[in-house]
């Protein structure tokens, strides 16, 4: 695979999601939303399943996705967005991921929800896809370039891949200053790396990546209260967690133990106001 990441780093995100879709399942309903974000609470929503599903209509609509168009899931971890464009929007959806378990997780849940012939998912690298030049008409990434160690170089693959006039929507974390003193650099550090995430983008300067590149009509808008309610309940799960292990084995592995660490540095550090959830909109001219 041509990649811009580590091979290492590469194996230790794999590694993450692999290991740690058992919370996601326990937690976040996985097997109904296939969802791994936060998603968007607002006056429509009343449940976790709710903000889920809300997430990918927030930010379709905010892209105009039409059935015409071809997506491209920069980061689609088991399909849920490119299944639920598929079934809503009615376009086309190609989603990429680095694991292999999440592509086969991927085709099976498209299967089932009979989108197959909308879908199709493969092992990709969202900073080298192998893509031709001007591929999709939406580059659709939610909470995965995080991941990304030069967060240019997803953003400059993502507008190669972009034929004129096609968008950019992502929604992930975003630092809220820099540099952190060196407590506030620890929780960082306990949360991400418990996530297999080496940093967050600062918002300026993400935005100055997307404007270098020659993406226009750059739209951020910070939705830190929409995620707010999510990253309590994860916080609260870690909190569950902790207190059944102090009298029980639960069999968890260390990746998992670590992920639960990382549940509850999120919280913290946001009540801190170390990190912001940001959408980002953009289109390459033509």
């Amino acid at each position: 695979m041509t990649t811009h990441t580590d091979p290492s780093y590469r194996e230790d995100i794999i590694d993450y999601y692999d290991n740690c879709e058992v919370d996601y399942r326990l937690l976040w309903r996985l097997d109904r939303c296939l969802a791994l974000h936060y998603g968007y609470w607002d006056e429509t929503t009343e449940s976790v399943s709710e903000a889920l599903i809300r997430e990918n209509q927030i930010l379709a609509q905010r892209a105009a996705i039409t059935p015409d168009d071809r997506v491209l899931d920069a980061g689609c971890g088991v399909g849920g967005s490119a299944i639920w464009l598929a079934n809503e929007v009615g376009c086309s959806v190609t989603g990429i991921t680095l694991s292999e378990h999440q592509v086969e997780e991927s085709r099976k849940n498209a299967e089932e929800r009979k989108v197959a012939e909308k879908t199709e998912f493969q092992v990709a690298d969202y900073t080298a896809t192998g893509f031709d030049d001007a591929s999709f008409d939406v580059v659709w990434a939610v909470e995965s370039v995080c991941h990304a160690e030069n967060k240019q170089d997803f953003i400059d693959e993502a507008f190669r891949v972009l034929k004129p006039g096609g968008r950019l929507i992502l929604a992930d974390f975003f630092a809220t200053k820099k540099p952190f003193n060196e407590e506030e650099q620890k929780l960082m550090d306990d949360w991400l790396s418990g996530w297999s995430v080496k940093a967050v983008a600062y918002t300026p300067d993400f935005h100055s990546g997307l404007e270098t590149v020659g993406f226009s009509d750059i739209d951020y808008q910070d939705a830190t209260e929409n995620v707010r309610r999510s990253a309590k309940e994860l916080y609260d799960y870690s909190m569950v967690v902790k207190k059944i292990s102090e009298t029980a084995t639960l069999g968890r592995t260390e990746r998992q133990d670590a992920n639960v660490r990382a549940v509850h540095c999120q919280y913290p550090a946001l009540e801190k106001g170390l990190w912001s959830y940001g959408i980002f909109l953009a289109r390459k001219p033509g």
